[in-house]
């Protein structure tokens, strides 16, 4: 089965670094082997939207794929060509939440009119602007899922990027305003693509053009290595941000969805 969007086919770019991502046919199951209860690194993607009937079908072959006792959740993706939802009804009755993602690419990337030239850009050193970088993440965490969970995601994921930039395979980008570090993201590449990760502003530092800075200065960086040629940034297609990346030079080219579920009374 081939992974058509850029989104999914991203996924690659970690997987094959720490992880496994095995074709079904059908599906394809991506484990994000160090990160048990990444729920959408921890996943299958089907090759179609769901029909009614399917639910029990998926759930199965989800819980027969993923047997690491430490996993709580259920997450499954598909491809639509289209961008349809298909038929989700059974998913939602058994408290499923259904998640829509908007792919977006650029091969090359422009100044907008809020960029802010106070704000460096330059990637992360030492083991203390990582804790610092865990302060932002941690200071814009929320929505259903615990504080506890979100901190050990964090913290599990920054030891995956750091060992892939370790390994020559990207890095992580701060944006320091007077030496602070108030914004951060990740771009890590595979065969010429690269996939943005996590892309953050404290709060207090917010509406001040910091967020499309960092994306063009970290982009810039990126293209220029050699390494990229292509970069791919996934966004909640509702949410404001995605305008400041468009007008980055991001362009959207996929809608990607998919549903979840997890067992609340195992949250740590």
């Amino acid at each position: 089965m081939d992974l058509v969007s850029p989104g999914y086919r991203s996924l690659l770019i970690f997987t094959d670094f720490d992880g496994r991502a095995s074709d079904r046919g059908d599906c394809w199951a991506i484990h994000s082997l160090a990160n048990p209860n990444f729920f959408w690194g921890n996943l299958l993607i089907f090759d179609r939207p769901p029909r009614f009937g399917d639910a029990d079908d998926w759930i199965r072959r989800f819980e027969l794929e993923f047997t690491d006792p430490r996993i709580y959740h259920v997450t499954l993706a598909w491809q639509s060509r289209t961008g349809e939802i298909g038929d989700v009804r059974e998913f939602e009755e058994r408290g499923y939440l259904l998640e829509s993602t908007a792919v977006l690419t650029a091969r090359d990337v422009r100044k907008s009119p809020q960029h802010n030239d106070a704000l460096m850009v330059r990637p992360l050193e030492g083991d203390h602007e990582w804790g610092e970088m865990l302060k932002i993440q941690m200071a814009l965490a929320h929505s259903h899922i615990s504080t506890a969970n979100w901190e050990n995601f964090y913290r599990t994921q920054a030891l995956r990027y750091q060992a892939m930039e370790r390994a020559g395979l990207g890095c992580w980008y701060g944006g320091f305003l007077d030496g602070r570090l108030v914004a951060g993201l990740g771009i890590y590449h595979r065969q010429g693509l690269g996939r943005f990760q996590t892309v953050s502003t404290h709060p207090d530092y917010q509406r001040r053009g910091f967020c499309q800075t960092l994306v063009y200065e970290a982009s810039r960086w990126a293209l220029a290595s050699g390494q990229v040629r292509e970069l791919v940034m996934c966004a909640d297609p509702d949410y404001h941000a995605i305008r400041l990346y468009e007008a980055v030079g991001f362009q959207r080219c996929a809608l990607e969805h998919g549903v979840y579920w997890w067992d609340k009374s195992r949250e740590p």
